[in-house]
């Protein structure tokens, strides 16, 4: 079946918003509850260690489920699959807000997931496989820029609805968004697609790396918190490398495995989704360490570091689709490599911060991380998308955003590891304070500037992933 692309710029818009807000919806609900965490505690009157499971369970089964959902969708109509992820979400997210115990909110988190899920995997895929190639860079800019937004945004949100209303209305606030992007959804997407040839689902495959990558996530996690060499940790560690080990083995005789290795023997395949591994460590490493050194070190007000915050997505907004634009017309090659180089300027920059930073400055280098951040991510995602087989966008766009998630969990884990290895021992980044008598500013500094120091490496490694990519994406 030939491969179907829009021509109606109406329905290209309107597909590309749809596209839009599921990856902003799913990757929203990702960082929105966690600043809500305090009072969800105190009002099921569980502790916070408990009611920290709404999340972790969340971004668990979001990314377990990722490559099998980008399978389903190659297998059946992508219009099918995703507006099913549509109404699996809402319905989460109305069960959510209703939930009468922590543990019915934590199970209908899993309902939420799954839609999320659904919605990440194939985002990606239906833009570079409905939109025409001299647009696709564009749209997959603006895509991408909606997730930043969405994970950017979501603690900024959770705690205006939180303080106006109540955090039920964190869930509620999903379901108006989600029943328009359904109904869009069902009137421009179309209901065929060039399928693929393996037609039949690997049910063994599929459940052998959501154990994989449910066991490895969670050691990655938790791994700080518990102690990297703690009973847990090893045996979860230890878990994940009999399951990934029993799912390649499948993959290999399956007739019809769930990942086609042969993806990866693309070169500009392997090495753009190895490129955007170490930047999302660097981007996700970035968001989760930045507030702690404006709200301890710099001591500013919840409110002001909120505000500076934001400073990096705005600038992504405007340079993601501005990127994306040039990758179609120029290729993604130097886009990516020159991104990441400059980005590690950034980085210098965060090393030079300390207790009396100027405002300006701290706002200067937010500016030209979003910047050059923003010049990688559209023309990496085209880079990589660009290489997919048709028949196999579904499959493909799964592996890269699985591949990202598992960089940012990664970056997260990282940062806060060599952060806290300048801490006196059990003292955590998440229950530290100034007011310790064993914690000075020398220390807290010293913490940050290594940590970002690090992040210039994960640039390089990411600026020289993609200068080895072989041709232009046009």
């Amino acid at each position: 079946m030939p491969q179907l692309i829009l021509t109606d710029p109406s329905k290209q818009r309107w597909v590309l918003i749809c596209a839009a807000v599921a990856i902003f919806m799913s990757n929203l609900d990702i960082s929105i509850v966690n600043i809500a965490l305090p009072v969800i505690s105190r009002h099921f009157n569980v502790s916070i260690g408990i009611v920290s499971r709404v999340v972790l369970v969340y971004f668990l089964i979001l990314t377990s489920f990722l490559l099998g959902f980008g399978k389903l969708g190659d297998i059946k109509d992508f219009r099918n699959v995703f507006i099913a992820g549509f109404i699996i979400f809402i319905s989460g997210s109305f069960l959510c807000g209703i939930s009468r115990s922590i543990n019915m909110l934590i199970a209908f988190r899993v309902i939420q997931a799954i839609g999320g899920s659904m919605l990440t995997a194939l985002a990606p895929a239906i833009v570079s496989t409905l939109l025409p190639t001299h647009i696709r860079g564009r749209a997959l800019g603006i895509v991408g820029t909606s997730g930043a937004l969405g994970i950017s945004l979501g603690p900024a949100i959770g705690g205006l609805v939180t303080s106006y209303l109540s955090w039920h209305w964190i869930f509620f606030l999903n379901i108006p968004l989600g029943i328009v992007a359904i109904l869009i959804g069902s009137r421009t997407l179309p209901g065929k697609q060039a399928k693929t040839v393996d037609s039949s689902f690997d049910v063994i495959g599929a459940i052998l790396i959501f154990f994989s990558l449910m066991t490895l996530l969670y050691s990655l996690n938790l791994g700080q918190e518990q102690g990297w060499t703690s009973w847990a940790i090893l045996s979860s560690f230890t878990l994940s490398i009999v399951f990934f080990t029993l799912f390649f083995l499948q993959e290999k005789k399956a007739a019809h495995p769930l990942l086609d290795l042969g993806l990866f023997r693309n070169w500009n395949f392997s090495m753009g989704t190895l490129a955007s591994f170490f930047a999302l460590m660097i981007l996700n490493g970035m968001v989760f360490l930045f507030p702690f050194y404006l709200e301890i070190a710099r001591k500013l007000t919840i409110d002001k570091a909120g505000f500076i915050l934001v400073i990096p997505s705005a600038v992504m907004i405007f340079m993601g689709p501005l990127a994306g634009s040039l990758s179609d017309k120029t290729g993604s090659r130097w886009l990516c490599t020159i991104g990441m180089f400059l980005c590690a300027g950034a980085f210098l920059m965060f090393g030079f911060l300390h207790e009396n930073s100027p405002v300006f400055f701290i706002a200067f280098s937010l500016v030209w991380f979003g910047f050059t951040a923003g010049m990688f991510m559209a023309p990496n995602s085209n880079l990589v998308m660009g290489e997919a087989p048709e028949g196999k966008q579904g499959v493909a766009s799964s592996v890269m955003m699985l591949i990202r998630h598992g960089g940012g969990v990664l970056g997260i884990c990282i940062f806060e590891t060599v952060f806290s290895s300048f801490l006196p021992q059990k003292i955590s980044i998440e229950n530290m304070s100034i007011a310790h008598p064993a914690i000075s500013f020398p220390m807290l500094i010293q913490g940050f500037h290594n940590a970002f120091m690090l992040g210039i490496f994960f640039c390089l490694a990411a600026a020289g992933f993609s200068f080895f990519t072989k041709k232009k994406v046009r």
